[in-house]
């Protein structure tokens, strides 16, 4: 098994080890801070970084439905939306919310006012300045509803936004502009996880609003800017999006960080098994792989793997709104007749941990103790009959294939454990678009399964999923969950002066959700990256959809 480590190493520990750069690429997964590692993963003779080559980066199976940061509701589409504009500040790969357009952020000791100081001399691609102004065009753009932006959910904490979303007011209280340079949030309440909010999962783009401003709320989802998102701020400039094959971005000159060493990244939109193949050819740089190809590549000389604890979570989504879920018995049922266990040993080969809900880390919360649901098909057939489940009934369960053989060889499975208990799931594969609109756009669903976000980095994070005033399109409860006493809760969670508090306080959320069951929770697999040996400055990130996170730092070397 590849190493995986999560203790914090400086700079000396890695330099007395005398570790050359294979074995670096082993250990740093949970490792040491980001400055030092980056001059010792990329010192070595100075001819031998090249600028303006390429790099090919296979960054997911699916298409982008859209390149807007408002309406992105996966983190392959906002890592690359990050690299386009630019974001105040962005989720480094340990999980940390570090500056990007913003230099710096002064947080209030009650943890209710949050001021960002913009670095000097920001501006778009097309010569025009970013400033303050465009940050507010690009919040209150998100929180109006009209929009029907993702993000509108998780920014209703800012003074006044509610009122501001239905048009109740015409100003955004909780936001104040002094200059071009500050930002500055007011919330109602105490947050200590706000920065989290902002750079989930990779960091909220920030809109140019000379280009966008005289679209109307209303039109901007289907405004052609989305997919040919030309004028940015951020690394890199979109170049094109060829449909279903890759987006070109090529490095941007006035970057306010310097032009990056590399010229173009080609991200490519491919199957796991060819972007496999392409890797092995040379024609691909970095890729996510899945458990089954790690020991076989680990023995590719051109090649480094790597495998990082994961922050993310796979769960079968149940649609709250179908009548026939109502009875949680039946939703429990469901992990009992899952042998997550065994599925985790034998098909994830050990590299990933059971979950029992979506509170898990990072080390001051810890896992909270709760119902471990182990495997019991008669305990589950007997739930699922108090429940009254009809067993004739077949529901469908979508999913995306393709990206991860591991996950595709796993459902299947499932399928036949729940079918043992009386629960017919009919296999529903679909594109991302597809899915996304039945997940999102119209919750026209019976069940999800797939996997994601940061749950890891801050318990709070897993409140957009739960909390019913972030019910899809608006937001990410897709499973149309309401429970008041959950949305108390999460909110004292916020507001919590302490992590002893805040732990208290979660620990009782896992155990409601635990017991609810609004989803299937299920692992969390390792992140698992190859990495061609010509890639320098690469950091694999935890989280699987941040690989670009800091690849304007990246280099090429021909001689590795």
């Amino acid at each position: 098994m590849a190493e995986i480590w999560d203790l914090d190493r400086t700079a000396a520990e890695w330099e007395r080890r005398g570790l050359d750069r294979r074995q670096l690429m082993k250990l740093i997964g949970a490792g040491a801070g980001l400055s030092a590692l980056t001059t010792l993963f990329t010192a070595g003779p100075a001819s031998a970084a090249q600028d303006g080559e390429e790099i090919q980066v296979s960054i997911h199976w699916k298409k982008p439905a859209t390149l807007g940061p408002l309406f992105s509701t996966a983190g392959f589409e906002q890592q690359v939306e990050r690299l386009i504009f630019g974001a105040l500040v962005k989720m480094t790969d340990q999980l940390q919310q570090e500056p990007d357009l913003a230099e710096s952020v002064d947080v209030s000791e009650d943890a209710k006012t949050y001021t960002f100081h913009l670095r000097d001399g920001l501006a778009f691609n097309d010569g025009t300045p970013l400033t303050s102004d465009d940050v507010r065009f690009t919040i209150e753009r998100a929180l109006d509803v009209r929009t029907g932006s993702i993000w509108h959910g998780r920014l209703l904490g800012i003074t006044g936004a509610a009122d501001f979303a239905e048009q109740k007011a015409d100003t955004l209280a909780g936001l104040e502009t002094p200059d071009e340079q500050t930002v500055i949030f007011k919330l109602d309440n105490p947050d200590a996880a706000f920065l989290q909010v902002l750079a989930d999962y990779t960091g909220l783009g920030i809109l140019p609003k000379h280009i966008l401003n005289d679209v109307a709320p209303d039109q901007l989802a289907n405004n052609d800017f989305n997919l040919n998102p030309t004028v940015g701020a951020g690394a890199y400039n979109f170049v094109q999006y060829a449909s279903d094959q890759y987006v070109e971005l090529e490095a941007n000159p006035d970057f306010w960080g310097g032009k990056p060493a590399v010229d173009r990244l080609f991200l490519r939109i491919l199957q796991a098994d060819v972007a496999i193949a392409e890797l092995e050819n040379g024609g691909v740089d970095l890729v996510s792989i899945a458990i089954d190809d790690i020991e076989r590549l680990e023995e590719k000389e051109n090649l480094t793997v790597v495998s990082v604890p994961s922050p993310s979570m796979d769960s079968i989504s149940f649609n709250l709104d179908r009548e026939y879920f109502q009875d949680k018995r039946l939703r429990q049922a469901f992990h009992y007749a899952i042998d997550r266990e065994t599925i985790v040993k034998e098909i994830y080969k050990g590299y990933a941990t059971v979950r029992n809900s979506p509170i898990f880390g990072p080390d001051w919360m810890g896992v909270p103790e709760v119902n471990a649901y182990p495997f019991d098909p008669d305990k589950a057939r007997q739930l699922v009959t108090e429940s009254g489940w009809d067993t004739g009934r077949e529901v469908e369960m979508m999913y995306v294939p393709g990206g991860n053989k591991t996950f595709d060889n796993m459902v299947p499975i499932i399928q036949a454990q729940l079918a043992d208990v009386g629960v017919k799931i009919k296999l529903l594969q679909l594109d991302a678009a597809e899915l996304n609109k039945k997940l999102v756009a119209e919750s026209d669903y019976d069940l999800y399964i797939g996997g994601g976000g940061v749950y890891g980095a801050d318990p709070g994070i897993s409140a957009k999923y739960y909390i019913s005033t972030n019910l899809t399109p608006g937001g990410a409860n897709s499973v149309h969950y309401i429970n008041p006493e959950i949305d108390d809760l999460y909110a004292r969670g916020r507001e919590a002066g302490t992590q002893e508090e805040r732990k208290a306080i979660y620990e009782q959320i896992a155990t409601i959700l635990n017991d609810d069951c609004p989803s299937v929770f299920l692992w969390s697999p390792t992140t698992n990256f190859a990495v061609s040996n010509r890639l320098q400055g690469f950091l694999p990130p935890s989280y699987v959809d941040n690989r670009l996170w800091n690849a304007e730092d990246w280099s090429v070397s021909e001689g590795e």
